[in-house]
């Protein structure tokens, strides 16, 4: 029963999350650390684990639109994070947040808590590595941006990133929504008008996706539902972090990957593999994956993207 109604406190944020914390509801999720399905206290020192003691490396797993942290776990109740535990000596943290808010606050408060973990982790930290699922690899990303040029400590220990079926060139599904909202909304009927304003009210998170807007620059000032409207402000990559991409396709034909991806983010998409009109920086594809007959949901659970993940890990730096 908690789990159903943690679930459905995730789906409820990543609709209208952006409302629920401008009105003050209870039911807004805070951006917190979890392990072991328990909030981790930074308030104080972060409490020692006789069971699992605190290492040097610390791998940070951020959910994607609607999740928790319950879609990292996979068939046999392991994690990804679980299993760089035991393989190769990572303690595992999982990021909860709410995923209706801005791509850009939620990187901003990331940062924050990102800093706090290392400043009051009982040993010292030696590597850092995240990885993000759908819309989390966007907020890690953002989280990067918003400490850069900042006297951070967490930035520089950031030594990988993972990226899994996350929309880098914005995601067309959310592009076609915008179309379909704009064009009923100039219907000269009561009742299309309404659908439409339905519609807009989904969250800023979601309307964040069309276009991967990543910075307060994107979007601040501007309408939001205006027809495709791409105002995203380049955020370049870090030189001194690895990034690895790994990407979903529902079949192994190479024309229907294209076309489909894993149902949700296109190939171009989760792979990076940007242009000059998407306004973003190309990603390097010697750390790309694409995996076929692999869904978007997935790719937060499966052993061979674990396997990817790890022989990644145990590369050379």
């Amino acid at each position: 029963m908690g789990s159903n109604l943690e679930s459905a406190i995730a789906v409820l944020n990543g609709v209208l999350g952006d409302y629920l914390k401008r009105t003050t509801n209870g039911l807004a999720t805070a951006m917190q650390l979890v392990r072991d399905g328990r909030p981790v206290p930074l308030a104080g020192a972060l409490p020692a684990d006789a069971a699992a003691p605190a290492t040097p490396r610390v791998v940070v797993l951020v959910h994607g639109l609607m999740s928790t942290e319950g879609v990292w776990t996979m068939p046999d109740g392991e994690t990804y994070g679980s299993r760089l535990a035991r393989d190769l000596g990572y303690t595992p943290l999982y990021v909860r947040y709410n995923s209706g808010l801005r791509v850009s606050e939620n990187g901003e408060v990331l940062d924050v808590l990102l800093e706090e973990l290392v400043c009051r982790y009982p040993v010292p930290v030696e590597e850092l590595a995240i990885i993000g699922h759908s819309m989390g690899g966007l907020v890690a990303r953002s989280a990067a941006h918003a400490a850069s040029g900042k006297p951070r400590r967490w930035l520089p220990l950031l030594k990988r990133a993972f990226y899994l079926g996350t929309p880098h060139l914005g995601a067309p599904m959310e592009r076609l929504g915008n179309v379909v909202t704009w064009a009923l909304g100039r219907i000269d009927n009561p009742y299309t008008k309404l659908i439409a304003d339905i519609a807009n009210l989904r969250s800023g998170g979601i309307k964040d996706l069309a276009y991967a807007n990543l910075r307060r620059e994107d979007w601040e000032g501007a309408d939001a539902d205006a027809l495709l409207q791409n105002r995203r402000h380049p955020v370049p990559l870090l030189p001194h972090v690895r990034h690895h991409l790994i990407a979903g396709a529902l079949t192994a034909d190479p024309r229907l990957s294209l076309l489909f991806g894993d149902a949700v983010v296109s190939l171009r998409s989760a792979t990076g593999r940007a242009v000059a009109r998407d306004r973003c920086s190309p990603f390097p594809q010697e750390h790309v994956r694409i995996m076929p007959a692999l869904g978007h949901l997935r790719l937060a659970r499966d052993p061979d993207v674990y396997a990817q993940i790890r022989a990644w890990c145990e590369e050379e730096a």
